[in-house]
């Protein structure tokens, strides 16, 4: 499994953890239980990737969304539990025709929980909003939802392995 270096950033705590995580159960699961939960890191995202975005989106991206990118531009955390999509994935969603009770100022970054919610980061406040059939659970930054997700992503780990 292919895990990008660790940037000396804001998440690097939760990354650790993360990366921590993943190891683990990479390393110690059974074959049988691996198919469905796998983790799939892609590379960071550059400079230039993290512009690109920023101008296609009209907007400065919250800085703990940014230190995330810049350690993987895309990633698939424990099967479908949390899937971040690629910046050139977010620039061509956010070009759809979106449904109309979807926030205008909503930008969509990532699937969660693999039931339909989404993580999206709102332009006019820079909050995080895991929102699913209107419902809205609002974070003030990334960090506050990784953290989050992290513990959600670890009580699904340890019923393969002891964390």
């Amino acid at each position: 499994m292919f895990i990008p270096e660790i940037p000396d950033n804001s998440l690097k705590p939760l990354l650790e953890k993360l990366v921590y995580i993943a190891d683990k159960f990479h390393s110690e699961a059974e074959e049988e239980d691996i198919p469905g939960k796998k983790f799939k890191f892609n590379p960071p995202a550059t400079e230039e990737e993290i512009v690109y975005l920023e101008n296609s989106l009209d907007t400065v991206l919250p800085t703990g969304y940014k230190d995330f990118l810049k350690f993987s531009n895309g990633i698939r955390l424990c099967g479908y539990m949390a899937q971040f999509d690629s910046i050139k994935r977010v620039v061509s969603l956010h070009q759809m025709e979106k449904s109309p009770d979807f926030p205008k100022d909503y930008i969509a970054i990532a699937d969660i929980i693999g039931d339909g919610e989404i993580l999206c980061f709102s332009k006019e406040t820079k909050k995080f909003i895991r929102y699913f059939d209107g419902q809205e659970t609002i974070y003030d930054d990334f960090y506050k939802f990784f953290e989050w997700l992290i513990d959600f992503i670890k009580e699904s780990v340890e019923e393969y392995v002891d964390l």
